[in-house]
């Protein structure tokens, strides 16, 4: 599928991988389907998805960052914390899109892709999603779980029967929570300690292709716990933030001085 690489990583749970590096899930239950996040929206969504099934479809935003929300335009509503809804203006807006182009080569763009087009389409119809919302796909539940740290409005998606957590960005080994949107170290420790108690085994990530053991938030949370400035490192992109990066056992975290407070 031009654009895209799909696995499917567990029955009736597909892995979608876009031009950029991110990766979406699609989760298809005997009713209908779930898209868990939308990429940066190069290419058109639709085909991929009618590949996989052609049952009635919501969408939901793990969270408003431009690797996430930028393909929310081609849906006509998507779900998504209101706690969001500036990042997401934000980095759908112009500037963003035009910045995304800028790291494009033009033979990793569609065939006739209309740059100009593209980098005015925002975002799309916005409907609030709160925490502890289910959804009934038809022998899979999902339940939405309150994530915020890495972002205010920051969620997962638990699939109950498969016991599976699909995370985007807030819990993974190399979390980002310095941006002017996370919340502090403090908040993110309390939110990973509190997700860990749920039911599931294993949990995705944006930016890996792989499972990783429930066991892994023990290292994220140590990680966090840990990490002073005095032990860690100046982080190499963001300068104008000041964060830092402390690594022990595989666990990176990136703050800086605001969100250790």
């Amino acid at each position: 599928m031009q654009g895209f690489k799909i696995t499917e990583v567990n029955p009736g749970l597909f892995l979608i991988k876009d031009i950029l590096e991110v990766n979406m899930y699609l989760i298809v239950g005997s009713e209908k389907a779930l898209l868990f996040d939308t990429g940066y929206g190069i290419y058109d969504l639709h085909p991929v998805i009618e590949s996989i099934t052609d049952k009635p479809i919501t969408v939901i935003l793990g969270h408003g960052h431009i690797d996430h929300a930028n393909g929310a335009y081609q849906f006509d509503e998507v779900y998504m914390r209101e706690e969001d809804n500036e990042l997401l203006a934000e980095h759908t807006s112009k500037n963003i899109r035009d910045s995304i182009l800028e790291r494009m080569k033009e033979e990793d763009l569609p065939p006739g892709f209309d740059r100009e087009k593209w980098s005015l389409e925002g975002a799309c119809n916005v409907k609030p999603l709160k925490p502890g919302e289910v959804f009934d796909l038809g022998g899979k539940t999902v339940e939405v779980i309150d994530m915020a740290a890495h972002t205010g409005g920051s969620i997962g998606v638990l699939l109950r029967e498969d016991r599976i957590l699909l995370d985007s960005d807030s819990a993974n080994t190399h979390c980002w929570i310095f941006v002017p949107q996370s919340l502090s170290l403090r908040e993110y420790i309390a939110m990973l300690e509190r997700v860990k108690a749920l039911d599931f085994d294993v949990f995705y990530v944006a930016h890996q292709d792989y499972a990783h053991p429930k066991s892994d938030f023990d290292k994220f949370i140590k990680a966090a716990k840990n990490a002073k400035i005095e032990n860690s490192k100046p982080y190499d992109s963001w300068e104008e933030l000041n964060p830092y990066i402390y690594t022990e056992d595989g666990a990176s975290i990136v703050f800086n001085e605001r969100t250790l407070a």
